[in-house]
């Protein structure tokens, strides 16, 4: 087995040849490469196979490396990295001009993480400098929150995987668009995370800033935007009402089975040939940080039991602000919600 230190040399190597690598991270695990190698950029969307419209996050190790490649910092973005950084919140600010359009999907802005996790900024500090890196699974798929998953998920492509263990936090960064205005910071969350709007409320009045969340915004200059994203491969079934009986739910799944698309947003949905005849139920733990970090790994391994499909009882104590951020994921990845 690979020592830390052999493994890092290695991932440099890749990186520095043009390469991507499955990148350890607090969050997810990234699918990684150098901002400043046009080729290595093209190589994370054909490796993801991800369309191009989906922008791509980048990482710093610092905040004079965020600063130069953004066309304005700004004292908002300051006071927010300064508490929040590293950790898991992406500020969506102007690009520099010498930010490859390939990472912004042709806007003018982009996003911006410092991930708390010492392999990742170690490497990223030896490199020198920002690596992109979305998540590190097919585009549209279930988010990779250990080195495993992504050796599964990409074992017909070349890619290096650092192992850093398994995610803390188990699901993307909180993403917030930051507009800095004559007479007030406006701000938008484009991304539900960890980092909760109370959170940043919180350090934005103890700091004196004047400020304005806006809640109808375009979220297209976030990455996971879409409708359906985070898919398993079966289907996966949430039911509102916690006490419905399993086979009621494939009563109403097999007369709706027929108004299923073969695919949602490029992700092929498989529909048995004769109907879905049997479920396995994805359990959470009760405590929303606990379930959060378990979601994906749990749905990847509940899809892998031969099931025809997955479903999901929403309880009534799945509510506030936690409990938001995991619907975000989960009702995405949902192929129906009853």
């Amino acid at each position: 087995m690979m020592s830390t230190n052999d493994a890092l040399k290695k991932a440099q190597q890749v990186l520095e040849e043009g390469g991507v690598i499955g990148l350890p991270t607090e969050t997810v695990y990234g699918l990684a490469a150098r901002i400043d190698i046009p080729s290595a950029i093209e190589k994370i969307f054909t490796t993801k196979e991800r369309p191009f419209f989906d922008p791509l996050i980048v990482h710093v190790s610092s905040i004079d490396m965020a600063k130069k490649v953004t066309a304005y910092w700004g004292p908002a973005s300051q006071a927010l990295a300064e508490v929040f950084w590293p950790g898991p919140l992406t500020l969506i600010l102007p690009k520099d001009n010498s930010i490859n359009s390939m990472i912004t999907s042709g806007l003018e802005s982009v996003g911006i993480r410092m991930p708390n996790h010492p392999i990742a900024l170690g490497l990223i500090e030896e490199v020198g400098v920002p690596l992109a890196a979305p998540s590190a699974n097919k585009f549209g798929r279930t988010s990779p929150t250990s080195a495993t998953h992504v050796r599964v998920e990409f074992k017909n492509e070349n890619v290096f995987v650092v192992d850093g263990g398994d995610c803390q936090i188990g699901i993307e960064s909180t993403v917030l668009l930051v507009r800095h205005r004559p007479d007030k910071v406006e701000l938008s969350i484009l991304r539900r995370g960890h980092i909760l709007k109370s959170d940043l409320e919180k350090v934005l009045k103890e700091k004196g800033f004047t400020f304005e969340f806006i809640e109808q915004v375009d979220k297209r200059e976030s990455p996971g935007h879409m409708k359906h994203h985070y898919m398993p491969p079966i289907p996966l079934i949430v039911s509102t009402d916690s006490k419905r009986a399993v086979d009621d739910i494939l009563k109403e799944v097999n007369q709706k089975l027929g108004q299923l698309p073969d695919e949602i947003e490029s992700i092929k949905i498989i529909k048995p040939a004769n109907g879905i005849a049997k479920a396995e139920v994805l359990k959470l733990s009760h405590d929303p940080l606990l379930a959060t970090r378990e979601f994906y790994g749990k749905l990847r391994e509940v899809a892998l039991k031969g099931a025809d499909c997955i479903v999901f009882y929403k309880e009534p104590h799945q509510v506030g602000e936690r409990w938001e951020s995991l619907f975000d994921r989960l009702n995405k990845a949902a192929s129906l919600i009853l």
